[in-house]
């Protein structure tokens, strides 16, 4: 009998078959050998309110994530070992690298998460990671496992932070319409998507987890997150939330010296100003606005005056017993 007529046979099985049993007979397809090509889009949301410090989101570097699985496998999957409607091949593999799918993936949920994905030189923190398992397999029942070991550092320091290891592991049945080239790419991007989720929850948490007093978010963050093994905390000495500038102490107006009278007695000094309403000040007690009259005691003393919007102003005036001292003063701005 020819291939073709061998082919035909196996496919007339299939559909005699029933859909109900699709997945559990072999791929007759997959002599022709060779990948198929999936491309995977992992659908981006998220819910969570922006992790703030000081009223700032944090600036995140994502470094790719190495790609360090078991064999080398490039951009292969995984195995199909049962029919695929659309696909003629045994195994299929992704349009691009792993270490890009996943790390696109995972910068793409931090940035909706509210994080400022940066540069290093200005970055707060910086995540890396190695990917130790991403692997689809379509058999009987589709089984999918992710596996990537992480580790959240201080960007400044190095130190670490936080690290574990991220999971995402899911099986299905494909159902009476069997699998085919889209319903692979789906799975798949779910898949990426819900790992990128919980990676970025992790990130979250221990941040709000190792700086409690200066991370802020507007909702309660979670105790512990399903797939996520934690495998070292350490985290640094807490500064303050928002670090006050330095205040510089009041600035003190000097005393106004007034010389002494050798002969005692009082007079006066009568005192306007340009503009009105200037505050007047002697020996750094208020003495009222212009114009006024004022007494003092006889001798050489020195007044204040002061208004918002100038600058302040000092004279030094004489006091004659008995008389009445004139003084007209003008402020600058």
């Amino acid at each position: 009998m020819s291939r073709m007529g061998t082919l035909a046979i196996a496919l007339l099985l299939v559909l005699a078959a029933g859909c109900s049993s699709v997945q559990s007979l072999p791929n007759p397809l997959a002599s022709f050998g060779g990948a198929a090509i999936i491309h995977v889009d992992a659908p981006v949301a998220s819910t969570a309110a922006p992790l703030l410090r000081g009223g700032q989101s944090l600036a995140l570097v994502v470094t790719d994530l190495a790609d360090a699985r078991p064999g080398s496998p490039g951009r292969k999957v995984g195995d199909i070992r049962a029919t695929v409607l659309d696909i003629h091949a045994s195994e299929f593999a992704l349009d691009q690298d792993v270490s890009a799918v996943l790390s696109g993936a995972v910068r793409a949920q931090l940035g909706a998460d509210g994080f400022r994905l940066a540069s290093s030189g200005d970055a707060d923190f910086r995540l890396t990671g190695v990917i130790r398992k991403f692997s689809l397999d379509i058999a009987g029942r589709d089984e999918l496992a992710i596996a990537v070991e992480t580790t959240l550092r201080d960007a400044r320091t190095g130190q670490v932070v936080w690290a574990g290891v991220i999971e995402e592991k899911s099986d299905r049945y494909a159902g009476v319409n069997g699998n085919s080239r889209a319903s692979i790419a789906e799975y798949l991007g779910v898949g990426v998507a819900a790992f990128a989720a919980r990676l970025g929850a992790a990130v979250r948490a221990n941040l709000h987890k190792a700086y409690p007093q200066a991370m802020a978010s507007g909702q309660r963050e979670a105790a512990a997150i399903p797939g996520v093994t934690t495998t070292q905390f350490a985290p640094p000495r807490e500064a303050p939330a928002v670090a006050p500038p330095p205040q510089a102490p009041p600035v003190q107006p000097a005393p106004l010296p007034r010389a002494a009278s050798p002969t005692g007695g009082l007079g006066h000094v009568q005192i306007s100003s340009i503009p009105a309403r200037v505050k007047v000040y002697v020996d750094d007690v208020y003495y009222g606005v212009t114009p006024i009259k004022i007494e003092l005691p006889v001798g050489v003393g020195q007044l204040g005056f002061k208004l918002d919007g100038y600058k302040p102003a000092s004279e030094k005036v004489a006091v004659r017993r008995g008389e009445v001292t004139e003084l007209e003063v003008k402020l600058a701005k």
